[in-house]
This record gives structure tokens, C-alpha cells and sequence, in this order.
């Protein structure tokens, strides 16, 4: 009896052990301890990012237009209401823009059709774009961040080059 008890009590120990849930296994291509040349360029990406939106602060305000700062980080200003619904979803929308850099210089003026989730124009415009309704025209003031980032564009923007659309919605957006 004594034996059958002690079988049963080792039993229950090892199911008690066994029952253990284990830490999931992490893949083998990844690292626990960050690479220090990541953080490195991570650090002068936000350094970078702060002194812009400190200067575009001031230039803002200096210009003492009504400009707004979005969730987003790129500053707005509603130039003209429209009386349509606001841009939801996945959408094409009609617009006209004109863009110029900070110093004012032009550098495109169009009128184009944007697929909204399609990478067409830059995060900051697309984000701008999404505040707007028919008929609203606005002014965004789109950080280099949020524009052409580091590598700019090949032909017309240069690498940290934080930018100003001047915008109109020409007609209601069209469901994808």
C-alpha cells in the first residue's frame, strides 16, 4: 500500500511539473539586445525630427495664419469650407495642389486622382487629405518626415526637405 501511494504522489509531482507552461521560443534571427548602431540612427531620426518640428513651430507662428498642428505632426489651415462629407476609407479623390518648399518656391503645380492605401503621395497629404471634404480648399505644411523623408526625390525635392501644399478637393470622393 505504501508503495502504491508513493507511485501515486511521484505521479502527481511529475504531472505538476510537466503541466508547466514553457516561455514561447524566439526566432533565431532575432536579437534580445538592440543593435547599437539601430539605435544609434534611431536616436538622430528623432533628434532630427524635433528640430524640424521646432522650426516649423516658429515659422508657423510667425506667420500668424490660423495654422493647426495634427495628430499626425504636420501643420493645417482650412482656406476655404466646402459642404460635403469628410474623406473616409478607401477612396479616389479629384484634387488640384500646388507644392512649395518652405522658401516658397514652386515646385509642381497639378491636378490629379489619389487612391487612398496606394503609397500615391506622401503620408502628410494623404493624412491632410482625410480632413477635408467637397469643395474644401486648405494648406498643409507637411514635415520632411511625413513628405520625402530622408532620400527626397530623385528629380525636384531635396533629402530633408519639409514641404507646402496648397490644396482644393474638386469633387465627391469615389468608393474603391
Amino acid at each position: 500500500m505504501k508503495i502504491v501511494a508513493l507511485v501515486f504522489i511521484l505521479c502527481l509531482c511529475l504531472g505538476f511539473i510537466s503541466c508547466k507552461k514553457q516561455a514561447p521560443q524566439l526566432p533565431s534571427n532575432k536579437n534580445l539586445v538592440a543593435d547599437s548602431s539601430s539605435v544609434s540612427l534611431l536616436t538622430i531620426n528623432q533628434d532630427l525630427a524635433r528640430k524640424e518640428d521646432s522650426l516649423l513651430e516658429k515659422q508657423v507662428k510667425s506667420s500668424g495664419k490660423g495654422f493647426k498642428k495634427s495628430e499626425t505632426g504636420f501643420w493645417y489651415k482650412i482656406d476655404q469650407s466646402g459642404n460635403g462629407d469628410k474623406i473616409k476609407g478607401k477612396v479616389s479623390c479629384n484634387l488640384s495642389y500646388k507644392l512649395t518648399l518652405l522658401n516658397g518656391k514652386s515646385i509642381e503645380n497639378k491636378t490629379t486622382t489619389i487612391k487612398f492605401g496606394k503609397k500615391q503621395s506622401t503620408v502628410g497629404l494623404e493624412e491632410g487629405i482625410k480632413l477635408l471634404q467637397l469643395g474644401d480648399s486648405a494648406t498643409f505644411i507637411i514635415p520632411w518626415y511625413l513628405g520625402y523623408g530622408m532620400a527626397g526625390n530623385e528629380t525636384t525635392i531635396p533629402p530633408y526637405t519639409s514641404l507646402i501644399y496648397h490644396i482644393r478637393i474638386q469633387n465627391n470622393p469615389v468608393s474603391e
